[in-house]
């Protein structure tokens, strides 16, 4: 098996969490301060020795990459859970395509801000971890964690990302209104909030109105004018 370089293993671990990144993702994220070479070569390496999957989006379109098993096998070898992994056998499907997409950016996001979080976990891990049984699951679910040899959660922020394909007020307000009493029982004593992104104003307007008398801790902000901040 061939020996993975430090940085491959991070990127590949990434790719593994949230099932599929994009080129422009990875570039983003791990590769910021590099030139679009570096990043090529990564690519062709990590493919070549199998550990990642790498195709085009319409056979000449953007790059979208995912876990190979001979790449989580080769992560867990490492010391990686393979609980934390998510393998696949190519891109994700197209009705979850944009929605996958939407959620590695808003962890990018938070992954490039300061303080960064301690932990990123996406819908997928967090019904893995527990068993299925959750009545809801945010997209993602950021942690900061105190500072000191006890950590502690300091704070946590779980996002949802709405592409406006869901009914606001019989699903969506229902689900945040679960979700708040969730994230009280998850961390207790721990501030919380959730963060809705949604694609326009007009969604953003709606959504706002329909909680202006919930006590639960919801910000709504359009997803383009997040990502810019």
């Amino acid at each position: 098996m061939a020996t993975l370089l430090d940085r491959d293993a991070e990127v590949l671990a990434a790719v593994g969490r949230f099932r599929m990144l994009t080129r422009p993702q990875v570039k983003r994220w791990f590769f910021g301060s590099v030139s679009e070479p570096v990043v090529t070569r990564f690519l062709q390496r990590t493919q070549h020795s199998g550990h990642l999957g790498v195709a085009r989006l319409g056979g000449n379109g953007m790059q979208v990459l995912w876990l190979t098993r001979k790449g989580r096998d080769a992560l867990v070898a490492r010391g990686s859970s393979a609980a934390d992994l998510f393998p696949g056998t190519g891109p994700a499907a197209a009705k979850d395509f944009d929605h996958t997409v939407a959620i590695a950016e808003a962890a990018i996001w938070l992954a490039l801000r300061t303080p960064s979080p301690n932990e990123l976990l996406p819908a997928w891990a967090l019904a893995r971890f527990f068993g299925g049984s959750l009545s809801a699951i945010p997209d993602l679910l950021a942690v900061w964690c105190s500072e000191g040899d006890n950590q502690s959660t300091a704070a946590a922020l779980a996002v949802e990302v709405d592409l406006g394909t869901e009914p606001l007020g019989s699903v969506l307000v229902p689900k945040l209104g679960t979700l708040s009493g969730l994230l009280d029982a998850w961390l207790p004593g721990a501030p919380t909030t959730i963060l809705v992104l949604v694609p326009g104003i007009r969604r953003r307007d709606a959504l706002r109105n329909m909680l202006r008398d919930s006590a639960c801790p919801v910000t709504v902000e359009v997803m383009a004018d997040a990502f810019r901040s």
